[in-house]
């Protein structure tokens, strides 16, 4: 499916990008030489962007429409090629030996691509998100409407205004369009006038940088990340540097840090002492002042200072950083990347409901409708993953009249599924001679290599059916053709001799020229 493979292989560069550059910058923000808060804001802020745009830029060149056969089977014109054989040869016993491996990266795609039903997980997480966001938003906004205006020294003519309620337990900026520095009511019982100033011109410095704003642009992208640990780690670092840069630019104006730093502290000791009302209460779309997890850490740059420098080895893992981002790109586009999704996919979303109410007419063996479907213009080419085409459907039935029904409506006797081999190996699988038969006079490729599912002899031969190995070989089928199973089967390489299950099919096979 073409939309759900380019989400897939959106995650995967998601993930891959941020794999390569993360610890870069986690490394570069817990080291001796790191930059300034701000600067690392910046950098942080930078990756944010770039995790979240550049899989989309990469991609967005890959929209046509490929067929997947180059990737899940394989001619035997084209090992022939490779082998330098000129021509097949009619002689069964002066056969040569020919032998298709795998690249890796359809075998992993062919293992661990999940199906069609676990992407949908995605967009249903993000609906999940969105609900959650809903919800916070209304909590804000229902303390934004609750808050008491509040009359402070020298705070009357300055914005955001303030405001107190007596349900939160810490101070923040709440409201984009009027923003609102609330404070608790307990704090004005528990801080100094001092103290208070120093929390609220530590929330206008947020306002003043536009750090609500970036807040918001986080929560949403964190909505359509929700899956991606990576991005949980991002917004942990981005909560950590807004306040730390907000403590750097308000200390940089007080001439006694350790007051600030003392405000801290009792400001987590007010918290501790309060009771716990408004526990599990939502997480709600504001900027809080007090960050636990983050207290330490804030308290030791006040008090050492966080000015930071640009030193050679800070700008030596920056130049690294970029370098592994460079990498990437120059990697994606030599592997052609952008035009993975169109080569991974088989049936467009958009196809999707009519290809399920065909498949599920052909299960009921209704001929009329069917006939109708198809002249409706309903997908008759198309593979449903985990069950294939409408025409491998009505084969593993045994349904001979819808078989002739698709194959007259023009059905693809060669079009593969992953995970579903194609028309003629399920016949071989199943032992039915008659459609097997017919389908080779519809033009269907005896020697057609599917990954993980061979060829329709290799099929024949497992099951021990001698009729079918004889009449495929009869048909042309090469005997000494050899297959590379997936990784998860050891890479074995399988042809109809190795695969032979009875001592008839397997003394046939010799008589025709197979070798060990």
């Amino acid at each position: 499916m073409l939309e759900f493979s380019w989400l897939l292989f959106y995650l995967v560069l998601h993930l891959l990008l941020a794999l390569v550059t993360v610890p870069w910058l986690y490394w570069l923000g817990r080291s001796s030489w790191r930059p300034a808060p701000h600067w690392m804001l910046r950098l942080w802020t930078a990756l944010a962007v770039l995790l979240f745009v550049l899989p989309v830029v990469v991609l967005s060149d890959g929209a046509e429409q490929i067929a997947p056969q180059q990737w899940f089977n394989a001619e035997l014109s084209v090992l022939q090629q490779q082998l330098h054989v000129a021509e097949a040869t009619t002689l069964a016993e002066t056969q040569p030996a020919l032998t298709q491996r795998w690249a890796l990266a359809p075998q992993l795609f062919y293992l661990f691509v999940p199906p069609a039903w676990w992407l949908l997980l995605v967009p249903l997480g993000c609906c999940w998100q969105i609900g959650r966001f809903s919800q916070s938003y209304r909590a804000s906004r229902k303390l934004w409407l609750e808050a008491q205006p509040l009359s402070l020294p020298e705070s009357a003519h300055h914005k955001p205004a303030l405001y107190q309620h007596s349900a939160i337990d810490s101070a923040m900026l709440v409201g984009l369009r009027q923003p609102r520095i609330i404070l608790p009511a307990l704090w004005l019982q528990h801080l100094s006038a001092e103290q208070l100033q120093y929390v609220i011109a530590h929330e206008r410095m947020h306002w003043h940088r536009g750090d609500l704003v970036a807040f918001y642009l986080q929560q949403l992208c964190a909505v359509l990340c929700w899956w991606s640990p990576v991005w949980g780690l991002i917004c942990r670092q981005l909560n950590k540097y807004r306040e730390l840069s907000c403590d750097a630019a308000v200390t940089a104006q007080l001439t006694q840090p350790h007051r600030y730093a003392q405000t801290l502290l009792d400001c987590s000791k007010a918290d501790c002492s309060k009771t716990n009302s408004s526990r599990g209460q939502p997480a709600i779309l504001a900027m809080p002042w007090q960050q636990q997890p983050l207290l330490a850490q804030r308290i030791r740059c006040v008090l050492q200072g966080s000015a930071g420098k640009i030193t050679p080895q800070c700008c030596a893992l920056v130049i690294a950083l970029f370098l592994s981002v460079a990498a990437s790109l120059v990697l994606a586009q030599r592997v052609q990347v952008a035009q993975l999704p169109a080569e991974y996919a088989q049936v467009s979303l958009t196809e999707l409901t009519q290809l399920q109410q065909l498949l599920q007419k052909v299960r009921q063996r209704d001929l009329a409708e069917v006939r109708q479907l198809l002249t409706l213009g309903y997908p008759l080419n198309a593979a449903m993953p985990g069950e294939g085409t409408a025409l491998m459907l009505a084969v593993r039935a045994g349904d001979k009249a819808m078989v002739e029904l698709l194959l007259a409506a023009g059905a693809d006797v060669n079009l593969s599924s992953r995970r579903d081999g194609n028309p003629l190996i399920i016949a071989a699988q199943l032992g039915n001679l008659e459609l097997a038969q017919r389908l080779v006079q519809a033009g269907a490729n005896v020697n057609a290599i599917v990954l993980a599912d061979e060829t329709p002899l290799i099929n024949a031969s497992y099951i021990g059916d001698l009729a079918m190995v004889q009449y495929l070989v009869q048909q042309g089928a090469r005997v000494n053709l050899k297959v590379e199973a997936t990784v998860m089967d050891g890479s074995e390489l399988r042809s109809p001799l190795s695969r032979a299950s009875t001592a008839e099919v397997r003394a046939y096979l010799l008589q025709q020229g197979a070798t060990p």
